[in-house]
């Protein structure tokens, strides 16, 4: 469920930065490739590194092969039934997001995942997302606040195959700065598709695409009194992403991962286009205690260093945590490098 999208809010933001600038536009460093594409890109761009479950979190976010309901791939949820009588169960997540500039982002999301026999496997989902006031580097505080929500639907089908689909919905508030300088709202929708597949005994191979639109409305307001009156903007971003991914189950419910992520996120402003390689392990240290460590390199040389663990007491009782070292290189202009802690936990019925 790691599929944010935040668009023309943050484009607005960025105007503001250029205008406010001392020297105007001419004036604004360009720090490193990411500062040549405009924020309102490289916001959902980052975003879509997120992984709200801990076990995918601290396995570098690769999980476009995973068997696990966790995992990026709505198929993946119905590849192994829920444990408990009732094939049912329900997974709270806190995610603590902290920028180096102060910038915190928490996010909780709550999951429901409920195997229906023939019916295949539905899992509803919910999150909230909810910054603090933080100044960034431009000197502009910011703040944001999300709801969103998403059901999806897998079925498997024989023992080798397994499809699902997800609809997702999100809506945004944002503000920027304390006094009155701009207000800004969108809705997001967002669909996915999923297949997972056999490949041999312990290898599977799972793909994923993903399409995504974002209409935003924004107002610009004559803070400095110029005169200007106010001015509002209207946009539309889309945004493509195909994820190819393989695990390799070494040793019982101990595998290795490594996926592939491309993405084209597009509005106004322009493209912007991601290469991406999670890699991973998830390794069982025996039957109740798992650890797990991985990376995300990208092709602009950027590495994210990832690493958590399991423990799982009860077969009705799995508690994750992972930790994430500067996993969202593309809000580095503005929020500065991060570290991200995620804290899951799955209750079977």
């Amino acid at each position: 469920m790691a599929t944010w999208r935040w668009t023309a809010p943050v484009r607005a933001a960025g105007l503001l930065v250029l205008l406010a600038a001392p020297g105007g536009p001419g004036a604004v460093a360009r720090a490193d490739e990411f500062d040549t594409k405009d924020l309102s890109l490289r916001l959902p761009a980052a975003l879509t590194r997120f992984a709200s479950y801990g076990d995918v979190a601290g396995a570098g976010g690769a999980s476009a092969g995973s068997k696990w309901s966790s995992g990026v791939n709505p198929a993946s949820s119905a590849w192994l039934p829920p444990p408990g009588d009732l094939r049912l169960s329900f997974t709270p997540q806190y995610s603590n997001l902290y920028f180096s500039e102060g910038t915190v982002l928490h996010v909780t999301s709550e999951a429901l995942t409920w195997d229906l026999g023939r019916a295949g496997t539905i899992q509803p989902a919910l999150a909230q997302v909810h910054s603090n006031r933080e100044t960034t580097r431009q000197g502009l505080d910011f703040r944001l606040d999300m709801d969103y929500g998403q059901v999806q639907w897998a079925k498997k089908v024989a023992d080798a195959w397994a499809f699902g689909a997800n609809f997702a919905k999100a809506k945004t508030q944002f503000d920027l700065d304390r006094t009155a300088v701009s207000d800004s709202t969108g809705e997001t929708y967002g669909f996915r598709f999923g297949a997972l597949h056999r490949l041999a005994d312990k290898v599977l191979g799972g793909a994923v695409v993903e399409y995504a639109f974002s209409k935003d409305r924004t107002t610009l307001f004559d803070f400095l009194g110029l005169g200007v009156g106010n001015t509002h903007i209207h946009d539309t971003t889309h945004q493509v992403l195909l994820r190819p991914g393989l695990s390799f189950e070494y040793r019982k419910d101990s595998c290795l991962y490594a996926d592939y992520q491309y993405g084209v996120f597009r509005n106004d402003t322009g493209r912007l286009r991601v290469h991406r390689f999670p890699m991973g392990v998830d390794h069982s240290v025996c039957k109740w205690l798992f650890v797990r460590g991985g990376v995300m390199l990208d092709t602009r040389g950027h590495a994210s260093w990832t690493t958590g663990v399991g423990v799982y007491p009860t077969k009705r009782l799995a508690v994750d945590v992972a930790y994430q070292a500067d996993m969202f290189a593309e809000l580095e202009p503005e929020l500065g490098r991060s570290n991200t802690l995620t804290i899951s936990v799955s209750l079977s019925f």
